[in-house]
Order: C-alpha cells, then sequence, then structure tokens
C-alpha cells in the first residue's frame, strides 16, 4: 500500500517511478500495488478504485491526512514494513527475498528450469 496525499508527493512520485521501471520484478514478486490517494484516482494495480474504499483502507491503517506511509503486507496479512519517508525499491525487494515463502519461491523456480 503507497499512501499520499496526491501524485505530487516526492515520496510517492519517487516509488511510483521504480516501481515502473522495473515491472518485471514487481510481477515477478506477486506484488499487488494499493496507490491510495486523498486527492486524485486511487488504484488497486492500475485498476480504479472507488474514493470510499481508499478512505476506508486509509482509516483502518489510521493515516492521518496529509500523510505519505508505504506499508508492505506479507501473503500471511501481516504487516512487514511501514515506512513514512523515502523508501528505494530495492529495499522492499530485499526485504521480501528474505523472507521464507519467497526463499521456497525461489528455490521452486530454480528448479523448474
Amino acid at each position: 500500500f503507497i499512501f499520499a496525499s496526491e501524485r505530487n508527493d516526492p515520496f510517492f512520485r519517487d516509488l511510483k517511478g521504480e516501481i515502473s521501471d522495473r515491472k518485471n520484478e514487481v510481477d515477478d514478486r506477486d506484488l499487488v500495488v494499493f496507490e491510495i490517494l486523498e486527492s486524485g484516482p486511487s488504484t488497486m494495480n492500475t485498476t480504479p478504485m472507488d474514493p470510499q474504499t481508499a478512505a476506508s483502507l486509509r482509516k483502518h491503517f489510521d493515516l492521518p491526512p496529509k500523510t505519505f506511509m508505504l506499508i508492505l503486507l506479507g501473503k500471511d496479512g501481516g504487516i512487514k514494513l511501514k515506512r513514512n519517508d523515502r523508501v528505494k525499491l530495492e529495499e522492499i525487494f530485499s526485504l521480501i527475498d528474505s523472507m521464507p515463502m519467497r526463499k521456497d519461491e525461489m528455490r521452486q523456480k530454480g528448479q523448474s528450469f
């Protein structure tokens, strides 16, 4: 989940750019990217999301207005990372790649070749 007040938020813009540039790596890790904006359209993997759902997610994670926040949820539903500052995609990938489920996935992919 990437929460921001608007698309021009520098942390949001930088992370979104990295995600676009490294789409294959994002897909390889089965990431579902939620972009939750206070001003402007919110999306889930580029699929538009209605404003009520976006507001509900912001409320669920107890985020104050005008806040940038990245929340990484694991496949188990637990919060793996929560940051309100600039986050590099490489840091997120490293964290994901260190998780047991991901290590199993990488091993299985390696064995299938």
